[in-house]
């Protein structure tokens, strides 16, 4: 079995959408070998906030308490950047933007990152 989020609100208009939702996440799931896809966001914001929603829900130990601190590569586009802003404020995530090469990945208050590739001005870097 499979589930998805997504609700069409014209389902005789939806259904080709739909169809391509099962496929996609179906083919996933198979590369994956996880029980669970998503592919119902429509955006790369929504995305990324719902991706940087879910690390921060699953920090453990000592970094559940202490860190709260999310990297935005200063690459990414700006509208992405934006909502991740606008996400992370109520659940009280510290968004730093800036050059993903000056990152310090051991600071114990880091839970996460995003990088773009390519970059929003079509830079291709070797992460």
């Amino acid at each position: 079995g499979w589930y998805t989020a997504y609700t069409p609100y014209q389902a005789e208009i939806a259904q080709g959408r739909l169809e391509a939702l099962i496929n996609f996440q179906t083919v996933v799931s198979d590369l994956t070998g996880m029980e669970l896809a998503n592919a119902s966001l429509l955006d790369e914001g929504t995305a990324a906030s719902e991706a940087m929603s879910m690390l921060f829900g699953q920090r453990k130990g000592k970094k559940r308490k202490e860190a709260n601190v999310f990297f935005v590569s200063e690459s990414c586009h700006p509208q992405t950047i934006e909502v991740l802003q606008t996400r992370a404020e109520p659940i009280d995530v510290e968004i730093r933007v800036g050059d993903h090469n000056e990152l310090d990945v051991t600071d114990p208050k880091l839970f996460g990152m995003l990088l773009q590739y390519p970059g929003t001005d079509g830079t291709v870097e070797d992460h």
